[in-house]
């Protein structure tokens, strides 16, 4: 979408571009370290050059989308087998994380003066865990993004003493060139395809049994991403993450019809026109036209949309997000929220990221006392309440992450806004003590309203 053709584009980086980097690096380590019970697939669909210019940076999100995927899935089997002895015995210290093998691969690529050609050893490891899959149309991209993947998972084997244990084959798959990546060893059971092609012409890779996939969308176009083939990235055990450049949508009408794939433009120009004729509202609305049809079609049951704004509080664009599951919509808050003031160099604050209309307060910092007050104003004066529909409707229905601590505040402030925690299971012997809210039980709560709260205040005054 950006107004550079690719090759150009991945001349330079952007300090919005990185925003959206770091937000995708945060939900990628959440999304990893939580299917790797399983299998994990993760593909990018505009996969770009992997770099930005001739850099090869320390920090993971100052890489392009493709190599974020793949150094974080590094990251976290190499963080997994901090414990393997062969590791210690190359290191000498059980102390060595993630960060200082990144500094030694960095600068070992940055030393080397040849290409870069691995060695094979001649088999593959029949036990994956990952499966990276690229998708990249321009040439020119498609070219530097397999040397980048190729130069980098060969040195970083070799800091490890592995190198053997890469396999590259290249071939043609569906009339398209596809250069796969095969890590042999045991500890790093890890493959990578990248395909020279476009997305709506990438047929979905089967799914291996007990997996998990997640898609991620970042297009040049509205046009490259027509809403028949977003679809079947939408499913029972997959998730999508697009970004939607929204601040182009008022000069991209016809092309933003055409990304419905079926006879919406007048209606998507109706959609647009909604409210205050201004671009930020026409943001606002087409993307949230967009996500209720793909929930439409795909039978989504959750979508988030974060919206990014500039420094001057202009609207960059909005990052959107599909599951099936609510697990899967729990990672993206919690990403979202663990995302820190400075990322590296970097001060995220200068950017205003915004769900549900409230701005997000990002680096772990969400104060628990907003949460409650919306919480108390959804509730109030309600009897009965199941503890679990308060957690959906944080979850679901705010910008905030669900703690149990909103319902302490509830229940402690004075006058108390939450007057009553009783159990359904009449069964249960055990006894909850006050400000606490066991997994083990089935509770009810009942919310003050504000004429009892008046009360209370009156009472107090009175001193009775």
């Amino acid at each position: 979408m950006a107004a550079a053709p690719p090759e150009k584009f991945f001349e330079g980086d952007t300090p919005h571009g990185l925003v959206k980097r770091i937000i995708y690096k945060k939900y990628l380590q959440a999304y990893v370290a939580k299917t790797q019970r399983l299998k994990t697939i993760i593909i990018d669909g505009f996969a770009g050059a992997g770099r930005y210019g001739n850099t090869w940076p320390i920090d993971i999100e100052k890489y392009g989308s493709p190599m974020i995927a793949l150094l974080v899935a590094l990251q976290f089997l190499c963080r997994k087998r901090l414990l393997i002895p062969w590791l210690f015995n190359i290191y000498m210290s059980e102390s060595l994380e993630w960060d200082q093998l990144q500094r030694d691969v960095v600068r070992t690529i940055q030393e080397e003066s040849e290409a870069i050609i691995p060695r094979q050893s001649g088999y593959e490891c029949s036990k994956k865990k990952m499966y990276l899959y690229f998708i990249e149309k321009d040439g020119e991209c498609f070219t530097q993004l397999v040397k980048c993947v190729k130069t980098y998972l060969y040195i970083f084997l070799r800091q490890l003493g592995i190198n053997n244990h890469l396999i590259v084959k290249q071939g043609a798959n569906h009339g398209y060139e596809t250069v796969d990546f095969y890590i042999t060893h045991k500890d790093f059971p890890l493959e990578c395809h990248i395909s020279n092609c476009e997305f709506k012409d990438f047929e979905p890779p089967q799914m291996p049994e007990w997996s998990r996939r997640l898609t991620f969308l970042d297009p040049f176009g509205y046009s490259d991403t027509p809403m028949e083939q977003v679809r079947k990235y939408v499913d029972d055990h997959s998730e999508v993450f697009i970004n939607f450049m929204s601040h182009q949508v008022n000069d991209a009408i016809e092309k933003i019809a055409a990304l419905y794939g079926i006879p919406l433009r007048q209606f998507v120009l109706n959609i647009i026109r909604m409210g205050e004729n201004t671009p930020a509202t026409n943001a606002k609305n087409c993307s949230r036209s967009y996500i209720e049809h793909i929930k439409e079609y795909t039978g989504a049951e959750y979508a988030l949309m974060f919206e990014i704004r500039g420094r001057k509080n202009a609207v960059i664009y909005h990052l959107i997000h599909f599951t099936h599951h609510r697990k899967g919509l729990e990672a993206m808050k919690e990403s979202m929220n663990t995302c820190s003031q400075y990322e590296g160099t970097f001060k995220m604050s200068d950017y205003r990221i915004v769900c549900e209309g409230i701005a997000l307060t990002i680096g772990n910092q969400q104060d628990d006392a907003d949460v409650a007050e919306e919480v108390y104003q959804e509730f109030r004066g309600k009897q009965g309440v199941p503890i679990g529909d308060v957690e959906t409707f944080v979850w679901e229905h705010s910008p905030y992450v669900y703690r149990k601590k909103i319902l302490k505040i509830l229940e402690t402030s004075d006058p108390p806004r939450l007057i009553s925690v009783v159990n359904e299971d009449t069964e249960e012997e055990r006894v909850r003590r006050r400000n606490t809210y066991p997994d083990w039980g089935k509770w009810l709560l009942t919310f003050a309203d504000e004429d009892f709260e008046d009360v209370l205040s009156g009472l107090k005054a009175l001193k009775l």
